[in-house]
């Protein structure tokens, strides 16, 4: 079994640590040496155990012997691990042969309840002063086997090193604020750029459409103003078209300039050579021209088809 030994590095856990002496109860604190600085390294339990507490100043000794190196208090380990037999007035936890520390319950208490812890102190030759008249080598010893432990969820700080710990991490706390500041800043910006490229690609479609529509309704407006308010009747004009074919069924449209075809113009076509019937007086709207080749200039006119007619 290996035992835990006090001030030296040792292997707790897999962490090289240090355990030193600590203190604990109220008395322990009255009756300590005038050069010591106590510092709390484990506050009181929800069981009611006193706070639990180390000396700067040995504190300061071992960081400079053992640099880079967490300290526990041995109290504060033993307690950690539920290995202080409570229930007996005095427990002592041997370092030597004869010498130790030792826990006090207030006398004539409840032994068995943390809250009626009353000191603790080191004792020599198996003596202490503040044990007069109380047989050490009768008390329950505590024995422990450094493989079993676990640590505590702290290591012992001092006062200086606790401050500049709040303060790193207050430090941490305002770096994680300004972080989130920074990160929300960047995605209100990424969503006010996302929301105004939206905003630029729809006006820009709205803007197309709109254009669209305007000219859509120009075109309207014009196909209107086009429109034929009555649908023409050329059933008249047709019929003497129909008349003339039937008197010549070779009649052609003549290929001169200036003789065009057309409902609102008139209709021009010339008869066969030699024909030999002058259609004007037979055919209403028809006038004719007789022509070198002795055919017949006809033209079907609508204005004189509605004179007519």
């Amino acid at each position: 079994m290996a035992e835990l030994q006090l001030g030296i590095p040792i292997k707790i856990g897999g962490e090289e640590v240090i355990i030193f002496r600590d203190a604990i109860g109220t008395d322990a604190l009255a009756t300590g040496r005038d050069a010591e600085v106590f510092t709390v390294i484990e506050h009181a339990g929800p069981d009611g155990r006193p706070p639990i507490y180390i000396d700067e100043n040995e504190l300061g000794t071992l960081r400079e012997d053992f640099p880079g190196t967490n300290v526990y208090g041995l109290w504060q380990l033993l307690f950690a691990n539920n290995l202080v037999p409570l229930g007996h007035e005095v427990v002592v936890f041997p370092t030597s042969e004869a010498g130790g520390v030792y826990l006090q319950m207030q006398n004539g208490t409840d032994y068995d309840s943390p809250a009626n812890i009353k000191r603790s102190s080191e004792y020599i030759d198996n003596y202490s002063a503040d044990l007069y008249g109380y047989d050490l080598l009768a008390a329950p010893r505590i024995r422990v086997d450094i493989t079993d432990l676990i640590l505590p969820s702290t290591p012992a700080f001092t006062r200086v090193e606790l401050f500049s710990k709040k303060q790193h991490e207050r430090t941490k706390r305002w770096y994680l604020a300004l972080a989130i500041c920074i990160v929300a800043a960047v995605a209100a910006v990424g969503y006010n750029y996302t929301m105004y490229a939206v905003f630029t690609m729809n006006m820009a479609e709205y803007t197309t459409k709109k254009k669209l529509s305007s000219d859509l309704d120009t075109r309207v407006a014009g196909l209107l103003k086009e429109r034929l308010q009555t649908i023409p009747n050329d059933g008249v004009v047709i019929s003497s078209i129909d008349q003339v074919l039937a008197f010549d069924p070779k009649i052609s449209t003549p290929t001169a300039a200036g003789h065009t075809n057309g409902f609102t113009a008139g209709h021009v076509f010339m008869t066969r050579p030699d024909f030999a019937v002058d259609l004007s007086g037979k055919i209403p709207g028809v006038t004719s021209k007789l022509m070198p080749q002795m055919s017949y200039l006809l033209t079907v006119s609508p204005d004189a088809l509605e004179v007519a007619y």
